[in-house]
């Protein structure tokens, strides 16, 4: 390369080099340039007083427009705190219902349940009896990821009914095969709901799945002979009345009166005078436990903000079909957005 080639590339690599530290260097840091130096008064002649900045000049030999920390950039490129833009309050994202996938969220609430067992589905095992509705009100946990929840709670619940006159499935019309029944029992159930969804709406998911369970019973459960006859009360079955028995008729013959042992193929337990059962475990007839198995069951759940669910959910389970409803409070917390800035401005026209 000849000479002055290599002399004009120096030279235009040091111009830009130059060009680019002035424009890194900020107005303020870069040294202020000497004052001239003022000629020296004449004799006698009194001094000059000291210039005063104007108002709003910078102070102590700094640029104008000097940096503020925080500001924003005036009209020169230089922040200022006063020309800082307003700050802008978005508050939170409460009303963002969405789910991060592979992140669990946790909701807990109260749960309501309404079991009806129509009479024809009871007619397949007894005959006489009547539909049975009974209530369960609970306590649940949802813990929730991908769109699948897994819900387990306690629930309790009551199985009352009325008196029921009731007999065995295809038995002969005969007073021995009639007895009263009524309930009174009552069961702590634990049990978990597996269930899974499909969005159709921002705020809402189908859900379809399973509930396993199961209830430990306690109360009582009468079971008593009946007799034909009259009285409070009473009851009625293919044109017939009857009462309860209210002492055992150990007579031999049997009288066929319903009261004596032998009209109940010879039992061993006199069930008069509002005989009570005992449990499985003491030989009788009252459960000590129920299952409870719900397929299928499906619903809908609502999350209109960030911590709160409801579902609405019906199905049917061996104790009948059920219906019911829940609300549970969200632990997720809500992610505060601002305050925020607004955009900086644009840079200085050159």
């Amino acid at each position: 390369m000849p000479a002055r080639h290599g002399r004009l590339a120096l030279g235009l690599g040091a111009s830009l080099l130059g060009a680019a530290l002035a424009v890194a260097t900020p107005a303020a840091a870069q040294a202020p340039a000497s004052p001239p130096k003022a000629a020296p008064a004449a004799p006698g002649a009194p001094a000059a007083a000291p210039a005063t900045p104007a108002a709003g000049a910078p102070e102590n030999g700094a640029a104008a427009g000097g940096a503020s920390a925080g500001g924003a950039a005036g009209a020169d490129g230089v922040a200022r705190v006063a020309d800082a833009p307003p700050v802008i309050d978005v508050g939170s994202n409460m009303s963002d219902v969405s789910e991060t996938p592979e992140r669990t969220y946790l909701f807990a609430g109260l749960r309501y349940r309404g079991v009806v067992l129509p009479k024809f589905l009871l007619d397949a095992f007894v005959e006489g009896g009547q539909t049975i509705y009974s209530n369960n009100i609970g306590l649940e946990l949802d813990i929730r990821k991908n769109g699948f929840s897994v819900i387990p709670a306690l629930t309790y619940s009551e199985f009352g009914t009325n008196d029921i006159l009731y007999k065995d499935k295809g038995a002969t019309d005969f007073v021995g095969n009639y007895a009263v029944g009524n309930s009174s029992l009552k069961a702590i159930q634990a049990t978990v709901d597996l269930l899974w969804s499909t969005k159709i709406h921002r705020m809402i998911d189908f859900e379809y799945g399973i509930g396993l369970g199961v209830g430990f019973v306690f109360g009582d459960l009468l079971n008593n002979w009946v007799k034909e006859g009259t009285g409070n009360p009473q009851y009625s079955a293919n044109g017939k009345t009857y009462v309860q028995c209210d002492a055992a008729e150990d007579r031999t013959p049997s009288t066929g009166s319903g009261c004596n042992p032998r009209d109940h193929q010879a039992s061993k337990v006199n069930r008069v005078g509002g005989y009570l059962e005992p449990s499985w475990a003491n030989g009788g007839s009252k459960p000590n436990v129920i299952p409870w198995v719900a397929i299928p069951q499906v619903g809908l759940r609502f999350k209109p903000v960030k911590q709160f669910e409801g579902r609405l959910s019906l199905g049917l389970a061996l104790t009948g079909f059920w219906f019911g409803f829940s609300g549970s409070y969200g632990f997720e917390r809500p992610i505060a957005r601002g305050p925020e800035l607004a955009p900086p401005p644009p840079p200085p026209a050159r």
